[in-house]
């Protein structure tokens, strides 16, 4: 099953589990069924802040619930390497902060133009080195990064700083220009753009997929 992970309605990970898919998700996925999704309750909402906090739009945590850590989190030993499983990692907005860094788009993605402001964030980098902790998956890039030899290189490189291995990337496709919102004469041009972007993308993790079945 190929789960979507968005941000702001953005797609910004695609996760590839090889498990067989329970009754309730395969009946949600084909439009049988509907998920009883409800509106956060205004106190439950996170408030808003100026910061560009990464996780602005998650809903504010219950101190009733919070659970304090009695031990780190990485005491127990880490789970065997699982090549069935596969993290398809995005940089921008994942691991670091879009907020206020210029940027340019190449086939409906994005890409830095500051190269001098795109520090990775630690607790983004925490989460993510627990996630593989816990579960064995292997990591491979399928950010714009890979364009740039020296982006990826950076990231790979703080990646291998905490222990993170990277697997590989997935090639670079062509988007599809027949592809549009709208009509073919009077497109939405930013809707255009990332709709073949977020095509583009399904196809290169698709086929990376199926060169290393």
């Amino acid at each position: 099953m190929l789960m979507e992970i968005r941000v702001a309605g953005v797609l910004r990970m695609l996760v590839r589990s090889f498990r067989k898919q329970s009754l309730q998700s395969q009946s949600l996925l084909s439009g049988a069924g509907t998920w009883p999704l409800k509106p956060l309750e205004e106190s439950k909402k996170r408030p808003e802040t100026d910061s560009g906090d990464l996780y602005a739009g998650m809903p504010a945590p219950d101190p009733e619930k919070k659970v304090t850590p009695s031990k780190d989190i990485f005491a127990d030993p880490p789970a065997k390497e699982d090549l069935s499983l596969a993290i398809f990692l995005d940089i921008d907005g994942v691991l670091r902060k879009l907020e206020s860094v210029p940027m340019i788009t190449v086939n409906g993605g994005t890409l830095p133009l500051d190269l001098g402001n795109r520090a990775l964030l630690p607790e983004a980098l925490r989460a993510l080195k627990y996630l593989i902790h816990l579960t064995g998956a292997s990591l491979v890039v399928s950010s714009e990064w890979r364009r740039s030899s020296s982006l990826l290189e950076e990231a790979q490189t703080a990646l291998r700083a905490l222990g993170m291995r990277v697997r590989g990337v997935t090639p670079v496709l062509r988007p599809r220009e027949d592809l549009f919102v709208g009509t073919k004469l009077d497109p939405d041009k930013q809707a255009t753009l990332r709709l073949r972007w977020a095509e583009r993308r399904a196809r290169e993790i698709t086929a990376w997929l199926q060169e290393h079945r």
